[in-house]
């Protein structure tokens, strides 16, 4: 029996996913590709037997193609630099696949034992991934529930509390005031004053606490600062990102205690699957046509021919589909638009990917074209993008805004980091965040933190240029809830580098 057919089209599904489970945290991005690469394998399993009329060359027949077509992406990545065109590669392949299909086709005597050695060689593949996979799922509970937040001390639950609608919005690597104006020659007074108008209050000067996504948001919705100790205890060894994306995923603080006080938790997430999706939703949501996982996957097979993998600026080790990620934002401020009018009280998290990288919107909303990403110019796509993601916030901004007196929701407009410094894009993982220029770490953490408190008063409740983002909810929980929840300092934390995320070292602010 041709298992092997089968096996051979399980194999890359699973080892990518297996190469990556640290940054994919749960199983349903692998159930989709892996159902279509087997459902696939067996079609072509079955055109061949109809062909040959024999089951041991219709397995050797189909298992070729299926190797061949999923082994085309990698191929043309290794020979990238080395291939004035991949359309060389195309034809090497057809060569390949001809002359096989011919002597498969011709048979003899070979045939079984080759079958019998790709049966038991496929299995050990298969096996050897599933292991990892089911190792690494044990030890470490995907999307665990179990484990209780933090209380939120002091804050009652009675009807008669006001409980206004809360929309945390996260947009990636939205520099401060000071780096758009000093790095990439953008003044954001309008939008910043536009904001103001609307009853924002603006720290224009403030700081993310680390780095890098991950611990900035899982530090927001903890309300705290991370140990550092916890999760090198937690970590493996070579280092990884896994224990704090992991927690990104579970039950936190700050929306565990919105689901305590009776609110609906919206989840509102993009590509990257580490803020997909939340223990905690009552709705996740996300769009489904493809997943970061499933998009990777593509592009290392031979569908990759039809949508060329592109790599952006400044950051080279990204493999990323424009069109997936523009369909990805517009998906999510859509989904924002509808969560405007759900009977309350509700509480939404999304992360836009704005106006992170690859820049795939102009000014005017109208998508970039591959020569424009290519040669445009790091600074002048961000300003393009950051002009539309301007535009749109405000449009969301108005809508929420436009209910009822008293019955105004509070808009959180964050960042979780700021853009990356030309020099740590080109080696992440080695950068020396401890010998960084003030200049680097200064457009590295200055973020977008604006935030608007009906019938508060921002000043007073904690509110200023330099505000940390640890202190958002703690301010939101305070004001509404009565909260016996004390501001923590404003602190800032720089790491050595990515893969000693966890050596905090706190970073005195000029």
């Amino acid at each position: 029996m041709p298992l092997h057919t089968l096996l051979l089209a399980a194999f890359p599904v699973l080892f990518l996913f297996a190469e990556n489970i640290a940054d994919q945290l749960v199983l349903d991005p692998v159930w989709e590709p892996l159902a279509v690469s087997v459902a696939g394998a067996l079609a072509v399993l079955v055109v061949a037997l109809a062909l040959t009329r024999d089951p041991v060359r219709a397995g050797l027949l189909a298992s070729l193609l299926v190797v061949l077509f999923f082994s085309f992406g990698h191929v043309a990545l290794i020979l990238a630099d080395v291939l004035p065109t991949r359309w060389i590669l195309v034809a090497a392949y057809a060569v390949v696949a001809a002359a096989g299909a011919w002597a498969v086709w011709r048979g003899g005597s070979w045939t079984v034992p080759l079958s019998q050695f790709a049966n038991a060689a496929a299995i050990v593949l298969v096996l050897l991934n599933v292991i990892r996979i089911t190792d690494f799922t044990s030890r470490v509970p995907v999307a665990e529930t179990s484990a209780p937040p933090s209380a939120a001390g002091g804050i009652e639950s009675e009807e008669e509390l006001q409980k206004p609608d809360v929309y945390f919005l996260v947009f990636d690597r939205y520099a401060n005031s000071a780096t758009l104006r000093e790095v990439y020659d953008f003044d954001n007074g309008t939008f910043l004053q536009a904001l103001e108008e609307r009853g924002f209050a603006v720290a224009d000067d403030s700081w993310a606490s680390y780095f890098k996504t991950a611990p900035s948001l899982l530090s927001t919705l903890s309300m705290d600062y991370l140990d550092g100790d916890t999760f090198r205890a937690e970590d493996e060894d070579p280092p990884t990102m896994a224990p704090v994306h992991q927690r990104l995923q579970r039950r936190l603080p700050v929306p565990a205690t919105f689901k305590s006080l009776g609110y609906e938790y919206i989840h509102i997430g993009n590509w990257w699957n580490v803020t997909s999706r939340n223990a905690d939703a009552d709705l996740s949501t996300t769009y489904d046509t493809h997943s970061e996982f499933g998009a990777a996957l593509t592009n290392t097979t031979a569908l990759s021919l039809l949508d060329p993998v592109e790599r952006s600026e400044d950051e080279p080790e990204t493999l990323e589909r424009p069109e997936l990620v523009r369909r990805h934002t517009l998906f999510e401020f859509d989904r924002l638009d509808e969560a405007v009018r759900r009977p309350g009280p509700t509480y939404v998290f999304a992360h836009l990917m704005l106006p992170h990288p690859p820049y795939v919107f102009r000014a005017d909303g109208t998508m970039t074209t591959p020569e424009e990403r290519e040669t445009g110019g790091r600074a002048k796509l961000y300003r393009e993008q950051l002009t539309w993601a301007n535009e749109r916030i405000l449009q969301f901004v108005d809508r929420a805004l436009d209910v009822p007196e008293g019955e105004e929701p509070v808009i959180i407009l964050q960042a979780d980091e700021g853009p990356y410094p030309v020099d740590f894009a080109r080696d992440q993982d080695t950068f020396d965040w401890l010998a960084a220029t003030p200049e680097e770490i200064q457009e590295k953490y200055g973020i977008l933190n604006a935030v608007h408190l009906p019938g508060a008063d921002a000043e007073a409740a904690g509110v200023h240029d330099r505000m940390s983002p640890v202190n958002t909810f703690r301010i939101v929980f305070r004001e509404y809830f009565d909260a016996d929840l004390p501001l923590l300092p404003d602190r800032v934390y720089l790491s050595p580098n990515r893969t000693r995320m966890y050596d905090f070292t706190e970073y005195a602010r000029p």
